[in-house]
């Protein structure tokens, strides 16, 4: 069959739109369904073909082991992040990031028990197929009855190809929310660090502010105490005498001259007016010294952050990856299972040119799906961190 050389404009062209493709590839299987078989078949088992499985099925595994990292690294430094109890603008402390963050490690973690059976019972339930049924299937002296008898669980192989294709969609679900789930507590993460920054810096500046203000207040508190006292030295003809004795200081001559003007009690009510005034001061410096502590702590946290959040951007991506193989394993499965039950309807009928041709490809399809559980199979116990570790 001659085969003509597309432009890369319609390449990409169809590749935009898989629809298109479909109709396409449709198309062509119409105007010549054995020579179409044929190249699929020989597409199928072509080198370049499982060396690219091969590298998607790496890639996977390598998606797997990033992300591991990338989940523990994030969590480090956000239990860093909850232990400063760093506040939002509404003044209250932020939700702790931690534990929604285990949450999705959870999630990730329990789904690579299901990865694992799949990549390695799955390869065993396809090596086996692949040695023992396909063989078996393509045998053109064997009765159909025969090959009946012998291969009763010809459907239930089919049944369990359903099966895996319906775990592969529930793990596909599972990393589709968890990837989006990563990219939304990214945004919020984002959001929330900026807005504890803001909020450091208002704090920050109003306590500056009331320093200054009570500052003011007691200086103001401090000249009177001081007028009074010349007043008193005055008036009275003893402050000099006082003073000599050392017993007056300004607060003293305020005091003084407040039980002149308001009475003897005055005293205790000036005194301790100033000494509140005092304990507002050290108050809001020493919530000064706390809030500044806490800035130097975010300050030094910015740069962990921003680490993080390219660790979450990671992670969506890494998955997407993850998505991408099993993809590839779910579509020789269903392929498999299209050709072998086009090859049971064809053997029933004695289309033997068809039986044939779809056993070929359901061979081939099973044989590109070993390669890529093979690889998968091979590289998990150096590359992927055991669930229960």
């Amino acid at each position: 069959m001659s085969v003509a050389v597309a432009t890369p404009g319609q390449v990409s062209d169809l590749f935009a739109n898989p629809d298109a493709l479909h109709a396409a590839f449709n198309q062509k299987l119409q105007q010549d369904p054995t020579g179409v078989t044929k190249s699929l078949s020989d597409y199928l088992q072509d080198d370049d073909t499982r060396q690219h499985m091969v590298q998607e099925a790496q890639d996977g595994l390598q998606a797997i082991h990033d992300i591991q990292l990338a989940f523990e690294r994030v969590y480090g430094l956000l239990a860093q992040v909850d232990a400063q109890n760093f506040k939002g603008p509404d003044g209250n402390v932020i939700q702790k990031l931690a534990p929604t963050w285990r949450g999705y490690s959870d999630t990730f973690t329990q789904s690579l028990t299901q990865t694992e059976t799949l990549a390695t019972k799955g390869k065993a339930a396809v090596d086996t197929f692949v040695k023992n049924i396909i063989p078996i299937l393509q045998n053109t002296s064997m009765s159909v009855t025969d090959k009946a008898t012998r291969l009763t669980f010809f459907t239930n192989n089919i049944d369990q190809n359903d099966q895996n294709v319906k775990a592969i969609d529930a793990l596909l679900l599972i990393y589709d929310q968890l990837g989006k789930d990563v990219a939304a507590f990214k945004a919020s993460f984002e959001t929330k660090m900026q807005q504890v920054g803001q909020k450091l810096d208002l704090d920050i500046a109003r306590a500056k502010e009331d320093i200054e203000g009570i500052k003011t207040k007691l200086a103001e508190h401090q000249e009177a105490a001081k007028k009074l006292g010349i007043s008193a030295g005055i008036s009275a003809g003893i402050g000099a005498g006082l003073l000599a004795t050392g017993f007056l200081a300004p607060l003293a001559y305020a005091c003084f001259g407040a039980s002149l003007v308001l009475g003897i009690k005055a005293i205790d009510e000036w005194f301790n007016e100033v000494q509140k005034i005092k304990g507002e001061l050290a108050d809001r410096e020493n919530d000064l010294a706390g809030l500044e502590s806490q800035r130097t702590a975010y300050q030094k946290l910015v740069p962990a952050c921003a680490s993080a959040s390219q660790d979450m951007s990671l992670i969506s991506g890494k998955l997407q990856i993850l998505t991408q193989v099993f993809k590839l394993v779910k579509s020789d499965i269903v392929d498999a299972s299209t050709h072998l039950n086009t090859a049971s309807q064809a053997d029933n009928a004695d289309v033997t040119q068809v039986r044939n041709d779809e056993l070929e490809l359901a061979a081939a399809s099973y044989s590109m799906l070993a390669v890529i559980l093979e690889t998968f199979a091979t590289g998990w116990s150096t590359q992927v961190k055991a669930p229960s570790s």
